[in-house]
Formats: structure tokens, C-alpha cells, sequence
């Protein structure tokens, strides 16, 4: 039981079974009211103008005594005449459907067929359907017939009122199956999207990040689906960067080890002196084992969104001049130029300048690293009205573009060949995180064979 009524499907159909349900007593009472009284209302009416031919000895039976006092016998009279003459029976109840009464101006019964009812108050509805005594323009009273206190009908209008009522209750019933059936047909088509999207998620959460969930439909339900798979397509490709990120980095570790348990066991078997010279070489394998551990932090901290900034109003120029000293350098042992070429009026902004530095000496060593002897680098920086452009230009060999969309991952590098160069791949990687912490965006543009543009913004704002 427990099971039956936990699908959503039951839980569906049993709402839209209450809903209609409601809707259609709800419907059924005020037809059924609404018809009864009307069918009521049709019943005096239709009896009343049978009594037509007792106005005029009303009327004047009135304008001779002023009063209706003693008219009683008169109206019994003038009524047993008009039914003889119309060959109706009448009903002797005090609900007789075929009760004949005179009605006074405050709805009191003055005379009646059945004088059970003399003295008794008509509905005020059932006044509005009878014939209308005046004198002088002025009502004097009301001529009724028909069910007019207790509402009885005879039997005959009695057996229509019950077939109406009995049609609209079987109607109803034919409604709420109909409805039944076309929503059970409807929310089968809602709730099968939605089985098929607790099973695949049921196979992802197990691990098959493989699996993809089929909708086909174009409405919110095909909107989940896509969303899904999109979700899982995600999952996979963090999965699958994951496991090359571990594997990379059990790479990056191995090989600066794998040197030093070399180096270190040829000292011990009297292979090597342990001179300063070889020492120095040792100590620069550690250091690369360091700046690779530090990168990883880093990298690990800015994604994680935890990584600090000490922002202050700081030059950009100042920084990228220091980047320019800090490396030239280098560029000059690779036959490089390197320059920055920055306005001096340059605005003030908030942010962390050794992050931003940072920044800079990533993207300028990437750019002397792809540049061949003779060619240059330069650095420059725009001003424009809500952020500031920073470009690090290069003229070398440029990227192929299936190769360009992947310069930010993490130890990606465009050219393996140069993968021993003392990079930890993990540079622009860097890079993209600290840029996207101050607020701003970065991206490559680059074209094969001549060269890559390195560009970064930092929002006036932050």
C-alpha cells in the first residue's frame, strides 16, 4: 500500500480525481439548485396565467368594498370555476403543486383553495412569476398557483426534476472518468521523462558517468533532460580532468625525483663528488619541487575561492615596469627584446600588486618561452571607461587553435617539446584564477606563425 501510494503517477491522478471531483459536486449543487428554483419559478408562472380569469371578478370584487376582507368564499369559487373549465385537478396539501392563494402586498396568503395556507408568507421569488392585481395603477395584491411554500411539485414535474438531476449526476460521472482517463494518459507522459531521469541519475550516482537520459519533447521536462546531460557531460569532464590533473602531477613529481634518487645514490656509491657543483644541481631540482608544490597550492586556493588578496591602490604601470627589469634578464640570454609600453598617467587601481605581478612574470615567461632568438615581446596596457586592457604580445611561432582553448588547463602545454624547460604547466592556469579573483577576464588570441597575444582586464571598480 505504502509503495502504491508513494508514485508520484498515483499521487498525480488521486489530486486531479479530488479536484474534479470537487469541481463537480461543486457544479451539480448550484445546477441542481439553480434548475430546481427555476423549474419552480416555470411551474408557478405556467399555473398562474390559468388563473387568468378570475382578475377581473377580483379586481372588482376590490374597487366595490375597498378591502379584501370576505373574499375568501368568493376566491374559492372563482377558482373551482377556472379549474372545471380548464379540467385540472388541484392538489389539497398545503404544498399542493396545484394550490391556488391570493397574496397581499407583504406576501401574507389573504385567500387560498386550501385555506390551510391563509395567513402563510409566499417566497419573495415566487411573487415576481404570478398575476398582478392593480387599481388605479396601484397593486392591490397577487394572484399565485402552483408549489408555493414548501415547494412540493406534483408528480409529474417532480419525475422531470429527478431526470435532470439524474442526467447531470450521470453526466459528471461520465466527466470524472473521461478526466481520469486523460490524465492518467497525460501524466504518464509526465511522469516517463521523469523515470528516466531518476534512473540515469540512479546510474551516475553509481558511476556510469557514460550514461545519458533520452526526452524528447521541447517543453520544460526536455529543458531538465538537456540540463542533465549537460550536468553529467560536466561530471565526466571533471572526472576525466581529475584523473589527468593526479596523473600529471604524479608526473611533474617523478621526474625531479627520480633525478635527485639518482644523484644522491651515485654520491653514495662514490659515482659523484659531492662537490658545491653537484650540490647546486641538487638544490635546483628541490627548488623546482617547490615552485611546482607552491603552484599546486595556489592554483588549489584561488579555485577553492579561499585565496587572499592584499588589494591597495596601486600603479599598473609601477607593475609592469618591475615585471620588464624582473625579466629581462632572462629574455636577453634567449636573444629576446623585451619591453612595456605604458602611459604614465596610467589610473590607480585597487588590487593585490604581488598577485598582479605574478600575473605579468607567468604571461611574459610564456611568451619569451614560445619566441624565438631576435624576436620580441611587449607588454602594454589601455585605459578604457570601466576596466583596464593588459596585453602581453609576442611574435613567435603562434598556437593552432584546437591547441589555443587549452592553454589555461592545468599542465597543459602547447609545445611538448618544451616540457623539460622548467615550467610547471601550472602557470596560466595560475594566472586565470588570480585574474578572475580580482574581478576580470583573460584569454588568448593567437595565430600560427605570427605569434600570441596574451590579454587580461582589471576592473576600475574593484
Amino acid at each position: 500500500m505504502k509503495g502504491i501510494f508513494g508514485s508520484f503517477r498515483v499521487k498525480l491522478i488521486a489530486s486531479l480525481f479530488l479536484v474534479v471531483l470537487v469541481i463537480l459536486t461543486s457544479i451539480y449543487f448550484v445546477i441542481n439548485r439553480t434548475t430546481e428554483s427555476e423549474f419552480k419559478d416555470y411551474v408557478i408562472k405556467g399555473n398562474t396565467n390559468q388563473m387568468k380569469g378570475i382578475e377581473g371578478n377580483l379586481v372588482e370584487y376590490y374597487e366595490k368594498n375597498q378591502t379584501w376582507d370576505g373574499v375568501g368564499t368568493l376566491f374559492q369559487d372563482q377558482v373551482s370555476d377556472q379549474l372545471r373549465g380548464n379540467r385540472r385537478g388541484v392538489g389539497t396539501g398545503a404544498g399542493g403543486s396545484q394550490n391556488v392563494a391570493l397574496v397581499g402586498l407583504d406576501r401574507n396568503v389573504i385567500a387560498a383553495y386550501d385555506q390551510a395556507i391563509v395567513g402563510e408568507k409566499v417566497p419573495p421569488g415566487a411573487v415576481g412569476q404570478g398575476i398582478h392585481l392593480e387599481v388605479g395603477g396601484e397593486r392591490i395584491g397577487t394572484v399565485l398557483a402552483g408549489p408555493l411554500l414548501h415547494g412540493e411539485l406534483d408528480q409529474a414535474e417532480q419525475q422531470f426534476l429527478d431526470t435532470v438531476n439524474r442526467t447531470i449526476l450521470i453526466s459528471g460521472a461520465i466527466g470524472l472518468g473521461i478526466a481520469l482517463i486523460l490524465g492518467g494518459v497525460l501524466f504518464r507522459q509526465l511522469t516517463q521523462p521523469l523515470n528516466k531521469l531518476t534512473t540515469a541519475t540512479e546510474k551516475i550516482s553509481s558511476g556510469d558517468l557514460d550514461h545519458r537520459v533520452t526526452i524528447e519533447s521541447y517543453d520544460e521536462l526536455g529543458e531538465l533532460g538537456e540540463s542533465f546531460n549537460q550536468m553529467t557531460e560536466n561530471l565526466q569532464a571533471s572526472e576525466n580532468i581529475r584523473r589527468r590533473m593526479i596523473s600529471d602531477i604524479a608526473h611533474e613529481l617523478r621526474t625531479p625525483l627520480t633525478v635527485l634518487s639518482g644523484e644522491i645514490e651515485a654520491i653514495r656509491e662514490g659515482i659523484y663528488e659531492p662537490t658545491d657543483a653537484k650540490l647546486e644541481e641538487i638544490q635546483e631540482d628541490l627548488n623546482l619541487l617547490n615552485r611546482l608544490i607552491e603552484d599546486l597550492r595556489e592554483l588549489s586556493l584561488a579555485e577553492a575561492g579561499e585565496l587572499q588578496l592584499n588589494k591597495g591602490r596601486t600603479n599598473l604601470s609601477e607593475l609592469v615596469r618591475r615585471a620588464v627589469d624582473r625579466l629581462q634578464e632572462i629574455a636577453g640570454e634567449e636573444g629576446i627584446e623585451l619591453r612595456g609600453e605604458t602611459p604614465e598617467n596610467f589610473p590607480a587601481l585597487n588590487l593585490d600588486a604581488d598577485r598582479i605581478l605574478q600575473v605579468l612574470n607567468n604571461l611574459i615567461k610564456n611568451a619569451i618561452r614560445h619566441t624565438n632568438e631576435g624576436g620580441e615581446v611587449v607588454i602594454e596596457a589601455r585605459d578604457r571607461s570601466a576596466d583596464v586592457l593588459v596585453s602581453v604580445v609576442d611574435d613567435g611561432e603562434g598556437i593552432p587553435p584546437e591547441k589555443a582553448k587549452h592553454v589555461f588547463d592545468r599542465f597543459y602545454r602547447a609545445d611538448s617539446a618544451r616540457s623539460g624547460d622548467g615550467g610547471s604547466g601550472l602557470g596560466l592556469s595560475i594566472a586565470k584564477e588570480l585574474v578572475e579573483a580580482h574581478g576580470g577576464e583573460i584569454w588568448i588570441d593567437s595565430e600560427v606563425g605570427a605569434g600570441t597575444t596574451a590579454r587580461f582586464t582589471l576592473p576600475k571598480s574593484e
